[in-house]
């Protein structure tokens, strides 16, 4: 009797302790990353930047405020979640991708040339836009995401600079239309 107490003890315990690796490691609603594990990969990578180019992605979806307020926030979960799955089949298995914010998700590519990242990035945004999301409630609803991104060392000499290139990037699809990808110009 007492061993199989042992054995579920230890069982329990290396279940809670797998679960408490995900929710430190995962963001619960999309299955992707969360924002830390995001930040802590980049940072691992960029440390070896003489080994590597790569490009930093970041993507909001747009109007999702309006999902929320139209169709509520567990729908509005749903479009996350959605897009979480959709972000995945985009992107080469070692490319991380994360949940940064509410809305908004980004993605390294590393060891991908700035004609390869501009192509993964237009291939996210038509896996979202081409397919309407099922709702919940059976509705579908068409979504569609801006995207900004940056590539070292085609756009700047400094690799820790990416992040800002790539947000400037994605205030720029989102102000020039939305439902586009914008790529930081390459440095002079």
């Amino acid at each position: 009797m007492l061993s199989l107490y042992i054995i579920d003890h230890e069982t329990n315990a290396h279940l809670l302790f797998k679960q408490y690796k995900f929710q430190a490691h995962f963001d619960f609603l999309t299955g992707v990353y969360n924002r830390r594990k995001f930040e802590e990969t980049t940072k691992a990578l960029s440390a070896d930047t003489p080994l590597f180019q790569f490009a930093l992605i970041y993507m909001d979806i747009d109007h999702f405020k309006t999902i929320n307020d139209q169709y509520g926030h567990h729908e509005g979960d749903q479009v996350l979640k959605e897009l979480g799955l959709r972000l995945k089949q985009s992107i080469r298995n070692t490319d991380p991708a994360a949940r940064i914010g509410g809305e908004e998700f980004a993605v390294l590519l590393p060891n991908c040339s700035l004609d390869k990242a501009a192509r993964i990035a237009e291939r996210i945004r038509r896996t979202v836009s081409d397919a309407p999301i099922v709702l919940t409630n059976g509705e579908e609803l068409s979504v569609t995401i801006s995207l900004g991104a940056a590539h070292y060392p085609n756009n700047t000499e400094q690799p820790g600079s990416l992040p800002i290139l790539a947000d400037q990037m994605l205030y720029k699809a989102k102000e020039t239309g939305r439902n586009r990808v914008c790529f930081s110009e390459k440095k002079e």
